[in-house]
């Protein structure tokens, strides 16, 4: 089912990116936590399952959240050092039923129709091929079985989802794209997945925070700052940009969470 030995697509940006910066991942209250993570604890907990794949687990937390309802839960990443991570992770939680995988989000190491759960959160912005990724997805999940994936999303507003993509990008060279809540559904539907719920969730952010988790360098960092402090009232209002009387700048995304069965 499983294969230890994947030839694995050269994503070096994102694993040189998340490889360096894997523990603030760790303590990144923005991933640890939220309402996104709820949400998919509370959709994965509409079942029991055999066998579940969390894809770009990260630091493994939205495979700690789905685990009660899992016989095995795989956690899958790019990055070794997350996986490590992860295993740290799993090791405090006291948690039995968690294995690990290293490979690719475009390349799944599992057979067809195999999964019972596929998660996805807070990672596919990240993926060099995201049609490919989600094709992986309805390949490897079974007939009727469930997808849950999470992602941070641009406004449908072209103007301002260029803004967010841009800044995102500098912030962070392995950001691909982030999609509309529309595009996301539009893709899924595409690829042969039944969506039947929906969310957005509000991520609170923190500019210091953003960019020390990301390890941006400081030039960019500046470079950042000042087109936060002097966005456009469309983004102002887009993102909830605001600064507080000690000087730090707030903003906000939003998370599209979509539940989706794989039709036959």
């Amino acid at each position: 089912m499983v294969s230890s030995e994947q030839n694995i697509p050269p994503q070096v940006t994102s694993q040189e990116q998340f490889g360096r910066q894997a523990r603030f991942y760790t303590e990144s209250i923005v991933h640890s936590s939220g309402e996104s993570l709820q949400v998919v604890q509370d959709w994965a907990s509409r079942g029991q399952y055999a066998l579940v794949g969390d894809i770009g687990t990260g630091t493994g937390f939205t495979a700690f959240a789905v685990a009660p309802y899992a016989d095995l839960v795989l956690a899958v990443d790019i990055t070794p050092a997350m996986l490590m991570e992860t295993r740290k992770q799993v090791t405090q939680r006291g948690l039995s039923n968690l294995g690990y995988v290293l490979a690719a989000s475009e390349q799944l190491p599992f057979q067809d129709g195999s999964l019972d759960l596929l998660t996805c959160r807070t990672a596919a912005h990240h993926f060099q091929d995201l049609h490919k990724a989600v094709s992986e997805w309805h390949r490897v999940i079974a007939p009727e079985a469930v997808l849950i994936m999470a992602d941070t999303s641009c406004p449908e507003d072209v103007s301002t989802a260029d803004w967010m993509n841009d800044v995102e990008e500098r912030r962070d060279p392995s950001h691909v794209l982030n999609l509309s809540p529309s595009e996301w559904i539009s893709l899924l539907e595409s690829k042969g997945f039944l969506i039947t719920d929906t969310a957005l969730a509000p991520v609170p952010m923190e500019f210091d925070d953003w960019v020390r988790r990301s390890g941006t360098p400081e030039p960019v960092v500046e470079g950042l700052r000042r087109d936060f402090l002097n966005a456009s009232p469309e983004a102002v209002e887009a993102f909830h940009i605001r600064q507080d009387d000690a000087g730090s700048i707030h903003f906000q995304w939003t998370c599209v969470v979509a539940r989706a069965l794989r039709q036959s």
